[in-house]
């Protein structure tokens, strides 16, 4: 068989039951991911490294988990110079192209108009595409005199000043939720629909004959929750599960929200679906295997706490699909992570391994062919907690639960096992 194509669709903070497919689905529509988890593998008990953008991207790139690789929260930047999945392709021979938010270099926010960071976007093993900064980080770097290519082209457009003021209503905390009015933009500029596009562009200058790698990093589901207009009314008449334990905000304000990131979703799925008929449009059906996973969660108000960072399943959850040539349908439920994602990735494609031993994940290859996975549990951490879940127990090490995701990403990790521990049962 000759080397797959990847098509890897990886937005940010789409919490992990929000698929169609799932029993536990609130009740968002996502068709295209459906379908693929119907002639694919869907892994149920899914799990970021670290509930946070840039260390889960980084402990995917590097292969490592959160306290075997470098970057530790959003300041740190990977370092180009140490191995990683992308070079890794590309030395396989691949073309290694990637859009959107990429979360990797966004500590030092030198994106450029052309999304290259410099050289450092070609360091990493891309081949080609273009980085943007995420929702929040696109006005931060405007207002700092940085330029940044989403920024850039609505401000071609003559859409920027509309774009900032909207996102002025919208700041964080809890306004970036509360806020559920429609975006002013039109569909064609809203963030996500812009990168799905750019991803189709290079899809289409992908030449024919040599094997690709492509990752279209979709801004949303993270808040702010700025849906289009045309977004808007997707949802008005489903009511969604409330939020578990959530005192501050009414339940019409809850499901609202919900709504909104529903429709983000939904709106990805669309996107989905547009580039699996591309690859069917270039006779590559039979050989691209299609990938679906988040960096992380979203709390989404469960015990009065919004965003991520916290060792609860709202965080740490996430979906991951894998379908194509050799996938066997069905699905598993031994929880597993993003590193395993590198590491299946790497073992599918035949590129050279790049982290092994101690903090290094396992190929999902077995599971692909619908054999059994030989572990138990898996791992996640951020700041000064940790956590382990084997599919029904959760062990949580140096958290209380008091602390907020502000709290949990400067701390340091205790050890000791007078620590604060918790242990659920989630069967």
């Amino acid at each position: 068989m000759p080397q797959p194509n990847v098509l890897f669709v990886f937005p940010d903070q789409h919490r992990g039951e929000w698929l169609g497919s799932r029993v536990d689905n609130p009740g968002v529509r996502t068709p295209n991911l459906d379908a693929l988890a119907a002639r694919g593998t869907a892994f149920t008990n899914a799990l970021t490294p670290s509930p946070l953008c840039s260390p889960a991207r980084a402990c995917l790139a590097h292969g490592r988990r959160y306290d075997a690789q470098p970057v530790k929260h959003n300041q740190h930047d990977v370092d180009v110079s140490l191995p990683n999945l992308y070079r890794a392709m590309r030395d396989a021979s691949y073309d290694v192209l990637g859009c959107g938010k990429f979360d990797l270099l966004k500590g030092a926010m030198d994106w450029g108009l052309d999304g290259q960071h410099g050289d450092a976007l070609r360091r990493l093993g891309f081949t080609g595409g273009i980085d943007s900064a995420g929702k929040h980080d696109c006005l931060i770097a405007a207002n700092r005199g940085l330029p940044e290519p989403y920024a850039h082209f609505l401000s071609e457009a003559g859409l920027f000043e509309l774009h900032a003021r909207d996102f002025a209503e919208r700041h964080p905390p809890i306004r970036c939720y509360t806020n559920i009015t429609p975006s002013p933009l039109p569909d064609d500029a809203y963030c996500d629909n812009w990168i799905g596009a750019r991803a189709l562009d290079l899809l289409k200058a992908v030449p024919a004959g040599k094997p690709w790698f492509m990752q279209i990093n979709f801004a949303g589901p993270h808040e702010p929750l700025d849906v289009t207009e045309a977004m808007l009314h997707l949802y008005d008449h489903v009511d969604f599960p409330l939020p578990v334990n959530n005192h501050r905000i009414e339940p019409d304000s809850h499901q609202a929200m919900r709504r909104n990131y529903a429709a983000m979703i939904e709106n990805i799925d669309a996107w989905v679906g547009k580039l699996v008929a591309a690859v069917a449009a270039r006779g590559e059906q039979d050989n691209t295997l299609i990938v679906y996973a988040s960096d992380h969660g979203d709390e989404l108000g469960d015990n009065d706490q919004w965003h991520k960072c916290l060792p609860t399943h709202g965080s740490i959850h996430v979906p991951l699909i894998i379908a194509g040539p050799g996938v066997h349908a069905g699905h598993v439920t031994t929880p597993v992570d993003l590193v395993d994602l590198h590491a299946t990735l790497v073992d599918l494609t035949g590129a050279e391994r790049v982290a092994a031993g101690a903090g290094s994940g396992e190929s999902l290859s077995h599971a692909l062919r619908g054999g059994e996975l030989g572990w138990a549990a898996r791992s996640s951490g951020l700041g000064g907690w940790r956590t382990w879940f084997d599919g029904r127990y959760k062990y949580v090490h140096n958290h209380h639960g008091g602390l907020t995701a502000r709290d949990v990403v400067p701390a340091s990790f205790d050890t000791s096992v007078n620590a604060p521990a918790l242990l659920f049962d989630l069967g």
